[in-house]
């Protein structure tokens, strides 16, 4: 009787197949969760074998400058600045697919913490002192604008526009990662 071994070009694939499963476990209601009642356990907290458990994001929620700042120093999280306003159609499909999105928004919310900043000239004939601030200082021309920015290490990325879900998703995303 012969033994058949299997070809090492199989062994290669084995990744290639193994990452759309672990991608749908993730996925799937029972699998790894990246939702609210996830984060409940506090970094350092004794994990379920006794040992302590690694730090875990935090889900921000959407807040005035001064408090994105202050959590900022406090968490070492970016800030995102949206520069949006009400009349702007591209600005309520970001809001609709992206923030408001289960999803999408609960990433964006743990990657940064978001600050809407809303351009009201259109509607009152004039933007508060620092709307004009952040808009001249950011140099703000369209809408969406989004700005993700680190008061810790000074960087920052700005992308104009609103380029599907997934596409501004992974950007905020990676701006996130960039400027830390």
């Amino acid at each position: 009787m012969t033994r058949r071994t299997l070809s090492p070009w199989w062994w290669m694939l084995l990744p290639l197949v193994s990452l759309p499963v672990v991608w749908i476990i993730g996925q799937s209601p029972g699998g790894p969760s990246r939702h609210a009642g996830s984060l409940a356990s506090s970094p350092g907290a004794p994990g379920p074998r006794g040992g302590r458990t690694a730090p875990t994001a935090e889900l921000s929620s959407w807040t005035t400058l001064d408090q994105a700042l202050a959590e900022s120093r406090r968490s070492g999280k970016p800030v995102m600045l949206d520069f949006n306003a009400e009349w702007c159609g591209p600005c309520r499909m970001l809001r609709q697919e992206v923030f408001d999105a289960r999803g999408p928004g609960e990433a964006v919310r743990t990657a940064v913490i978001p600050v809407s900043i809303v351009d009201r000239r259109r509607e009152d004939g004039r933007n508060s002192d620092q709307t004009e601030r952040l808009q001249r200082d950011h140099r703000i021309e369209a809408f969406p604008t989004l700005v993700v920015f680190s008061p810790r290490t000074g960087r920052s990325a700005q992308i104009r526009g609103f380029r599907g879900a997934d596409w501004t998703t992974q950007w905020i995303l990676k701006a996130a990662q960039d400027v830390r």
